[in-house]
């Protein structure tokens, strides 16, 4: 079965510095040649059309390059690639599925909240705005960061059978997709329920960092988070003290 979880890039620097964007277009152009089997394309996102032709993207790619992009087309990735770069907008990109590379160039939440509800994406890089204009959606995503270890404290759950539990829904189930289905919920539901009747217990929160740093969806996090809460009934503290 394909993995569908999306992968996650921020770069360092923003909109305005053409190494921050050479450094994104080189990590996904090279990623594309590795997964062309896996994906449709090579999405350059942009904030407005505009921003396509005044960006830096003339002068890491060329101006004829730009110019193509911002007029629409797609440009063949290489001989005997089918694969096309292509330029979208906040205003164009359209939602649904979409099996692409995502290099999001001068990105704002705005933006990246547009692209966290498409997909089937396999990998988003993104190169921010300004200094700090992505720093909520890295507290959300926890990206890889070239250059910068990932907090492994972040990825843990203290308890490995919390752990090997989790792992194994995501055999049958898609957490990376938005929120969960009637039957997927019922296993989460009957999966908790087991947990706590064996008095396996975490804080919601690592709960919430695990799962987030595993490429689960937002809105499914907050559903897992919920049931876990009812489940455990944490308003008695009692019942907490007596599963830790």
């Amino acid at each position: 079965m394909r993995n569908n979880v999306t992968n996650r890039v921020l770069i360092p620097g923003d909109g305005r510095n053409n190494r921050a964007i050479a450094s994104a277009m080189k990590l996904g152009l090279e990623l594309s040649r590795k997964v062309a089997n896996d994906i449709e394309g090579v999405v350059l996102y942009f904030p407005n059309k505009k921003s396509i032709r005044n960006s830096c993207l003339k002068t890491v790619v060329s101006p004829k390059i730009a110019r193509l992009l911002h007029d629409g087309r797609h440009i063949p990735m290489g001989a005997g690639s089918e694969l096309r770069l292509r330029a979208e907008t906040l205003k164009t990109f359209k939602n649904g599925s979409h099996r692409d590379i995502v290099i999001a160039i001068g990105a704002d939440a705005k933006m990246m909240a547009k692209v966290d509800k498409i997909a089937d994406l396999h990998t988003v890089i993104a190169v921010p705005q300004n200094k700090g204009s992505l720093d909520s959606w890295a507290e959300t995503w926890s990206p890889l960061i070239p250059g910068e270890k990932k907090k492994e404290a972040e990825k843990m759950l203290k308890d490995p059978i919390i752990t090997k539990a989790l792992t194994a829904l995501a055999v049958g189930i898609d957490f990376s997709q938005p929120g969960l289905a009637i039957q997927d919920r019922k296993q989460v539901e009957n999966m908790v329920r087991l947990l706590r009747q064996n008095n396996r217990y975490e804080e919601p929160e690592i709960l919430r960092d695990w799962a987030l740093s595993n490429g689960w969806h937002t809105r499914t996090v907050d559903e897992l988070v919920g049931i876990w809460e009812k489940t455990f009934d944490l308003k008695n503290t009692t019942m907490i003290q007596n599963a830790a």
